[in-house]
Formats: structure tokens, C-alpha cells, sequence
């Protein structure tokens, strides 16, 4: 061989190829930054991998979690107010609804936890979610509107599903609650989140009855609005949430007609 000859590099897969990852480890990289989250044979294949698929991961202003228990896998874009520039995923915060729903999907996880119910059963239902929302201390039962509170739960279901938390199911009632869920929120945060919306609630009713007792008395114009300086921060949810493709935006936001319906996916969208 000359001495001017350059060296083939071992890793290339295609011509002028200068990676310096093998095949594996560029699967496993293109997944975690493509998937809302891995497990499985590509959870092993990071494993077997770390090295080179974090670094790809960083170069991306990316960082790699990884939970042991459920053995899942994400990235997340790096948490620091010294870089400038952003990463190839970005985070978005979780509306109160949705918010509210991953908090009673952590409940459900917790009673099938209890029960040593296996990932795949983690099954919900379409009325359950519902109910959950929509009656009781749920985050719609004011609504009066049954066709609007239908579209609305439709549309947060959709966006669930769009955030990893939700899988779809051949019946078109019942989804599978991702291991996802257990993994962004603990149990301590998704009782609070309840309790505070419960109260918060409770406080709405008591409101309203108030100013529907002394209409006589007041202005009509200065309608009290609901309390919700005690509703946790949403973006303690948020960690895994990342701006959708145009295909999930779409599928997120397009049974809604509610304004505040259609920014659930408000962020940059992925590979921008």
C-alpha cells in the first residue's frame, strides 16, 4: 500500500462515510433521538453501545436517561442556561389537562403495580378517561357540553399518545399505558397534582354559587375566575415531552375545535 494512501475507515456504511460509529450504535443513537423513548433489544443495544451513542447523543446538545426498573430509555435536551444553541429535541410543558390525565394514568400504573400486573396489561379505557376528567374532581366536570367535553377528552388522549404515554390499541377503546408514565412522575407528584386539582375545584363551585347568589349585586362583567396559584408548575411532567412532527402535531390537535386545544404542540418541531 502507498504511504499516500488513506486508511478505510472500518466504520463507513457508505462511500465518504468519516462516522466513527458502528451500525448498532448508529441504531440505537437514531432511535433515541427519533422515539419519544426505547426499551426493549434497543435498550440493550445503548447498553452495549454507551460510549459512542452518548456522545452522538451530546453532540446534539442531547443527554441519555436511563431507568433501571422499567428499562427505558430517552434523550432529553440538556439543561443548561450557558448554551446558546438549541437541541435537536426541545421540551414542551404539559397543559392542565393533560397534565391531569398522566396524573391519573400514574394512579392506574400504581394499582396494577400493586397487583403485579404485567407492562402489557396496563390497559385504560376510553369512558375511563373520561370519567376521570369529566366527573367528580375531574379537570372538565363544570362543562356542561357533553359533545365539547367528548372532542376535548379525544384530543388529549391524542395527545398522549403523540407524547409516549399512550399506545393505541386494535380496540379503538382501550389503550396501553406506557412504562413512560411511572418514569416522569412519582407517585408524591401525582397525588399532589389530584388533591390540587380537586381543591381547586371544590373552590370554582363555591365561587360560582357565590356570584350566582348575588348577581343582583354585582356587575356582569366581573365574573370570578377560577384560583390557580396552587396548580404545580406543568413542566415538572414535562421532562420526556418533545415538539411533534407534522404528522403527530396533526394527529394531536386535529379533533379539536377549542383554540386552547390546538397549541398542544406548541413547540419546535423535532430535527428543525
Amino acid at each position: 500500500m502507498s504511504m499516500s494512501e488513506p486508511v478505510a475507515n472500518p466504520y463507513a456504511l457508505f462511500e465518504d462515510d468519516h462516522g466513527d460509529m458502528t451500525a448498532d450504535a448508529r441504531m440505537a443513537a437514531i432511535a433515541l433521538k427519533r422515539e419519544r423513548y426505547i426499551s426493549g433489544q434497543l435498550y440493550d443495544l445503548v447498553n452495549d453501545n454507551r460510549a459512542a451513542v452518548e456522545r452522538s447523543l451530546n453532540n446534539d446538545l442531547l443527554a441519555l436517561v436511563v431507568n433501571e426498573r422499567y428499562r427505558i430509555m430517552y434523550a432529553t435536551p440538556v439543561a443548561n442556561d450557558n448554551v446558546a444553541l438549541r437541541a435537536l429535541k426541545t421540551r414542551a410543558s404539559l397543559k392542565r389537562e393533560e397534565a391531569a390525565l398522566l396524573a391519573f394514568l400514574r394512579i392506574r400504573v400504581l394499582e396494577y403495580e400493586n397487583t403485579r400486573t404485567d407492562q402489557s396489561e396496563w390497559l385504560v379505557s376510553f369512558e375511563e378517561i373520561r370519567a376521570a376528567l369529566a366527573s367528580g374532581a375531574g379537570y372538565l366536570a363544570s362543562r356542561n357540553d357533553e359533545e365539547g367535553v367528548l372532542k376535548q377528552v379525544s384530543a388529549i388522549v391524542s395527545a398522549m399518545i403523540t407524547y409516549g404515554y399512550l399506545n393505541r390499541l386494535d380496540d379503538e377503546a382501550m389503550y396501553l399505558i406506557t412504562p413512560l408514565v411511572p418514569v416522569v412522575l412519582d407517585r408524591e407528584l401525582a397525588d399532589t397534582w389530584l388533591d390540587t386539582a380537586a381543591k381547586n375545584l371544590d373552590d370554582a363551585h363555591d365561587t360560582r354559587e357565590s356570584n350566582d347568589a348575588e348577581t343582583e349585586q354585582k356587575d356582569p362583567d366581573s365574573d370570578s375566575e377560577e384560583s390557580t396559584e396552587d396548580i404545580p408548575d406543568e413542566s415538572l411532567f414535562a421532562e420526556p415531552l418533545f415538539g411533534a412532527s407534522d404528522g403527530d402535531a396533526q394527529a394531536a390537535s386535529g379533533d379539536a375545535e377549542d383554540d386552547d386545544a390546538n397549541d398542544t404542540n406548541d413547540t419546535v418541531k423535532e430535527g428543525e
